[in-house]
């Protein structure tokens, strides 16, 4: 297996080095060499001793992504860069699985998988290891919101509904209605249950947006459908209403 990693190209390697971390495929576990082939797999090299910085922020506190450059001081990039690899070295950095455990280089190679790889995902973890103290990582809810609108812009549907909580709450940043019912549409609209739920609250209380039953029933179905049972308890109490606005109500809830 050795054998055709070296000359098997990126997957071959790929898979002989989580053969070698999970201790699979015939192979005896040694996740210091399985780190050693995913750091070639990674294509870029980050400063590993250098304490991990925030990201820049301009005047309104938002994270500046900074384009990604082979001359960047902190970053080197090969010309093929291969984001898993990137998230791995996250892993065992933060885990201190393979390599002694440095939240620092853990982090940074999370933030060098978003900037140089467009890996979302990786935006919204940092997002979770802020909020909630991961991996011994103190809690931060200022960088939290900011890394969860970073996800939500690039489209991650969890985060949209996260950092709707982030400005409904005014958790992380100045609290807005407004805000938190803008991002809590974009998120129902991808797909997000509670979501729509939220949104469907917002019309119910008038916050952010004049108060309407009739808007709030027809987005409490829109998740009561989806079986969200806060949704179907709302639909009860605006009973009245909603068996105008919201076809075959009885069935929906069971009555």
């Amino acid at each position: 297996m050795k054998d055709a990693a070296e000359h098997g190209g990126k997957k071959a390697k790929w898979e002989l080095a989580n053969a070698l971390m999970d201790g699979t495929n015939g192979l005896e576990s040694n996740p210091t060499l399985a780190v050693e082939y995913f750091s070639e797999l990674a294509g870029v090299t980050i400063n590993e001793n250098e304490e991990s910085e925030s990201d820049e922020q301009d005047e309104a506190g938002d994270i500046i992504v900074l384009e990604p450059s082979p001359c960047h001081d902190e970053v080197v990039e090969s010309e093929d860069v291969y984001v898993p690899a990137m998230r791995k070295l996250a892993t065992c950095n933060l885990t201190g699985h393979g390599v002694p455990h440095n939240n620092s280089a853990g982090l940074k190679w999370l933030e060098t998988a978003y900037k140089i790889g467009n890996d979302v995902d990786a935006a919204h973890e940092l997002a979770l290891i802020y909020e909630y103290a991961q991996h011994g990582v103190e809690i931060d809810v200022v960088v939290a919101a900011q890394w969860f609108k970073q996800a939500a812009e690039s489209g991650h549907v969890e985060a949209m509904a996260e950092y709707a909580m982030c400005c409904e709450l005014g958790c992380g940043r100045e609290q807005s209605d407004e805000d938190a019912l803008e991002w809590y549409i974009k998120a129902a609209e991808s797909g997000h249950t509670t979501s729509k739920f939220s949104v469907g609250e917002a019309f119910e209380e008038a916050r952010g947006v004049p108060q309407s039953d009739e808007e709030a029933c027809l987005w409490y179905y829109k998740a009561a459908v989806e079986g969200d049972e806060d949704s179907k308890r709302a639909l009860r109490r605006l009973r009245d209403i909603a068996r105008i606005v919201v076809p075959g109500l009885a069935n929906l809830l069971n009555e």
